[in-house]
This record gives structure tokens, C-alpha cells and sequence, in this order.
């Protein structure tokens, strides 16, 4: 258990997600004063949701689905890349079918 965490990043998995983004998502906000940044990184496509809490206490969502995308966690100084993200994982290609 981490005390007092700035950043939690989540893998999302079919049976995570919707707990993850609602039940946990709330938990950390009410009881992380300190969490700033609130990541979700998608198994199932190149998708990255980053929530940042902002000086008034609310938070705002930044979606990032490009390969060549990166995004900074501020409160640590972190640049994140999509590509090192997601290095070796293959998507199924989608079906052109019905």
C-alpha cells in the first residue's frame, strides 16, 4: 500500500475498467489530497486518459491516442511517450466486416 501517492496509473482490463474510472477514481480523490495525476492506459487500443487535479480541486481529462503522442506529468517530471507505452503490444486489426 502506498501512503500519500502524487500519481496512480492504471492498466484498464475488461473486468477493472468500470470500477477503476468510478468506485477507485472516487476513493483516490477523496482520500489522496496529495494525488495530482489519475492515469488510464487502455489494453485494448492506443488510448491514454490522463485526469489532472487543478488548484481549485477540480480535474481535468486529457486524452492521448496517437503513437507519436507523449504527455508530461507535471508533478513529477515525467514525459510519457506512447510509443515507449506501448512498445511490442500488437492490436488486433480491426474488421472490415459488418
Amino acid at each position: 500500500m502506498v501512503i500519500n501517492p502524487t500519481v496512480i496509473i492504471e492498466v484498464l482490463s475488461e473486468s477493472t475498467e468500470a470500477r477503476d474510472r468510478g468506485v477507485k477514481f472516487h476513493r483516490y480523490q477523496s482520500w489522496s489530497p496529495t494525488l495530482t495525476d489519475y492515469v488510464l492506459v487502455s489494453q485494448v487500443a492506443l488510448l491514454i486518459e490522463h485526469f489532472e487535479r487543478q488548484a481549485d480541486g477540480s480535474w481535468t481529462l486529457r486524452i492521448y491516442q496517437g503513437i507519436d503522442e507523449s504527455f508530461k506529468i507535471k508533478s513529477i517530471n515525467c514525459t510519457l511517450k506512447l510509443a515507449d507505452v506501448y512498445a511490442r503490444i500488437v492490436f488486433p486489426e480491426e474488421s472490415d466486416e459488418g
